[in-house]
């Protein structure tokens, strides 16, 4: 039982048992009373055989099941019993021994007494406990089978009474997997310890216990949500196994007929469905219903381990039509004319839930049949006209009835052969290029008709020409190379593409290609005819150049200390001349021109132009101020529009000249903290960052008293 490992309630105390003599076991029951840690139990006891054991709370009784992992275990724990041990933690938070009872079967007698005999799954553990597998002979021949089908029967005994104590308590107490522990308080954690009183040399087993606090808010497994399937009379339950299988071994199934008014069971015994493979992850319940298209509801309850009944979610589902109707009957195809095709057929055994027919067609027997509608033809229909044959291909041509609930029934299919007289659409998307070796490209696209044998390709020096061919035969894909030559007084040539198909019929010429043949003569150079200087700008002018194809005008610049062109602005074909702004004064340029072609090609660099910019004058500062502060300093003011620039503070006292005083970056104020005395004269000088000086600004006098 998976569960009994997998559960998330489960706290789970592992032991280690002898195998050797039975001095172990009696070592175990001496710790269990003893109330010493399992975990001083000798390491020498480990064995593979094991128990798993679980509780669960109700407030006024505690439910305890356990489970063998082998079913030989299973089948000697059943002669000897069970030793349960309880502990519970007192008041002053200490475990103390509460019972160590054995836990056997219950006899024919117990069973008669405890259940009633019309209860079947009860009877079934009966038989299950005292029941006996068919032994080998002693006088028969033990072979590998014989040996299988003991184990199998073990196998399927153990299997079976994991299930039924599932579905009741009671069922489990009767086979020794369960006790109902009655005597217990509400809020006090036990503890509960299990061990098979089996012969430990031959079945030596882990000890195994469990905890719980008896709260009867014990949290409930919930049932796991349904998904259905259906077909004809048949409707298919499906859920998550690798989740159901942590809280539930078994179900039952409940169907109702009125809506969901009233449910019946209809698995009169607990249901499990064991995986197919180790992948296999959903659980499917299959119910055979007596009526196509009505609404039945289900319920699905899972069993616990401890015979609790989850019931899911209702869901309400409905078997579907699953007989295709009749397939037609002497379809044939009958080719009219272009691309028509007549497809006829019988159809003498109409059932009532006819929905029409579908005409499909394929180039190939066993290719793929594509609807020629888009949607069934009505139910008296017994011809249909494709007018989208293939001329040249095999045409193979189906009909399928479809009823109502789309079930399908195909027909065989049936060949029609066409002949063709009518060529292919006009080639589309022709584009190419001739490069500058001569090399011509050309690419378009693909005719979308089936027959396509070939192109062919035309060309000409004018449109109004008559066009040649050429290629050599046809061209099996929608690409041309070829060459051609330059030095020709023609700079274009005209191209136009022809499809054929395999009947050699001809399309309508495409449209025309008009190639230019490249350029490969470069422009004359413009000639700098005048210029004008000034400490702001240089303005040049120039001839432009005489090349009929002229495209554009590059305007380049460099320093005196260089010979490297800068490109400064690229120009109108029709531009003539250009004011070069961003000049410094004081400095040398040089100016040059290169003319760009249609084709990209450029001339020489024209001759060159150099200039040299007088030197320029910083503006002085502006509105300058002074006042007198209170405290005898004086502070000056003024605007000046540049930024980044240092000034210089010039300052007179009394008959003295103008000197220097102090130098200031970057800020229009400045203060004078160490005026004297008596008449001052202020003025202000601006340096620029390159070394450039302004002259003084306008004087301003104060007194200071």
């Amino acid at each position: 039982m998976k569960y009994l490992y997998k559960s998330i309630i489960l706290i789970l105390v592992f032991a280690l048992l002898s195998p050797i003599s039975s001095k172990a076991q009696q070592k175990i029951k001496k710790a269990l009373a003893n109330e010493k840690v399992i975990s001083e139990i000798d390491s020498s006891v480990l064995g593979r055989y094991k128990i798993g054991i679980i509780a669960k709370a109700f407030g006024d009784s505690i439910v305890i099941r356990w489970a063998p992992n082998h079913a030989a275990l299973f089948r000697q724990a059943l002669k000897s019993g069970y030793m349960l041990t309880r502990r519970s933690l007192g008041d002053d938070k200490k475990m103390k021994l509460d019972y160590q009872i054995t836990v056997k079967p219950w006899t024919k007698e117990e069973w008669l007494k405890n259940v009633s005999v019309k209860d079947t799954l009860a009877a079934a553990c009966a038989q299950l406990v005292n029941g006996t597998n068919t032994p080998i002979g002693a006088k028969e021949d033990i072979t590998l089978d014989k040996i299988l089908d003991q184990q199998n029967q073990n196998d399927l005994r153990m299997m079976l009474a994991l299930i039924l104590g599932d579905v009741s308590p009671r069922n489990a107490r009767g086979m020794a997997l369960g006790w109902i522990d009655k005597n217990v308080k509400k809020g006090v954690q036990y503890n509960y310890y299990i061990i098979p009183l089996t012969d430990p040399k031959l079945y030596p087993v882990d000890v195994t216990g469990t905890s719980v606090v008896n709260i009867r808010a014990t949290e409930q497994a919930h049932m796991l949500p349904l998904k259905t399937e259906v077909s004809e009379h048949l409707v298919m339950l499906k859920w998550n196994r690798r989740m159901a299988e942590n809280s539930f071994s078994s179900y039952y199934v409940q169907r109702s007929d009125d809506g969901g008014k009233t449910f019946r069971r209809i698995t009169s015994r607990p249901w499990t469905q064991p995986p197919a493979s180790l992948l296999d992850d959903i659980i499917q319940y299959s119910d055979s219903v007596p009526q196509n298209y009505k609404a039945y509801q289900y319920k699905v309850f899972g069993i616990t381990p401890f015979g609790e009944l989850i019931p899911s979610e209702i869901i309400s589902a409905s078997a579907v039509d699953r007989t295709p109707p009749p397939s037609v009957e002497n379809i044939s195809a009958k080719h009219m004319y272009g691309s028509k095709v007549k497809v006829s057929w019988k159809y003498t055994k109409q059932p009532a839930d006819l929905g029409g027919f579908v005409v499909s067609k394929s180039t190939s027997l066993d290719g793929t049949f594509m609807p020629l509608t888009s949607q069934p033809l009505n139910t008296a229909a017994r011809e249909f006209t494709d007018t989208t044959a293939f001329p040249h291909l095999p045409n193979y041509y189906k009909v399928t009835a479809i009823d109502t609930a789309r079930n399908l029934g195909l027909s065989l299919p049936v060949f029609c052969m066409i002949k063709d007289s009518d060529g292919p659409s006009k080639p589309k998307g022709v584009q190419g290029y001739i490069d500058t070796t001569g090399f011509v490209r050309i690419v378009w696209d693909p005719n979308p008709e089936p027959d396509i044998f070939g192109y062919r390709v035309v060309s000409a020096n004018q449109a109004d020409h008559v066009f040649t061919g050429d290629t050599k035969g046809y061209l099996a894909l929608p690409l041309f190379n070829d060459t051609t030559t330059l030095n020709t007084l023609t700079n274009k040539k005209f191209f136009r593409i022809i499809a054929y198909d395999k009947s050699y019929n001809p399309s309508e010429p495409s449209d025309i290609l008009e190639l230019k043949r490249p350029d490969i003569v470069k422009p004359t150079a413009a000639v700098i005819s005048g210029y004008t200087v000034s400490d702001s700008s240089v303005v040049i002018s120039w001839s432009k150049s005489n090349s009929t194809d002229l495209a554009q005008q590059i305007l380049m610049r460099r320093g005196k200390n260089t010979e490297r062109w800068v490109e400064l602005a690229k120009l109108d074909k029709n531009v003539t001349t250009y004011s070069d702004k961003s000049i410094k004064g004081h400095s040398t340029y040089g100016y040059a021109l290169v003319s760009v072609d249609s084709s990209g090609l450029r001339s020489d660099v024209s001759f060159p132009l150099n200039v040299t910019t007088p030197k320029i004058t910083p503006a002085s500062v502006n509105a300058l101020r002074a006042f007198v502060n209170p405290d005898k300093s004086v502070s000056l003011y003024w605007n000046y529009a540049v930024a980044n620039c240092r000034f210089v503070i010039y300052k007179a006292a009394g008959n003295s000249g103008f000197a220097s005083y102090d130098a200031i970056y970057d800020t229009m104020e400045y203060r004078d903290k160490k005026a004297e005395k008596g008449p001052l004269q202020y003025a202000v000088r601006v340096i620029y960052k390159d070394g450039m000086e302004s002259g003084l600004s306008k004087i301003i006098e104060v007194n200071v008293k």
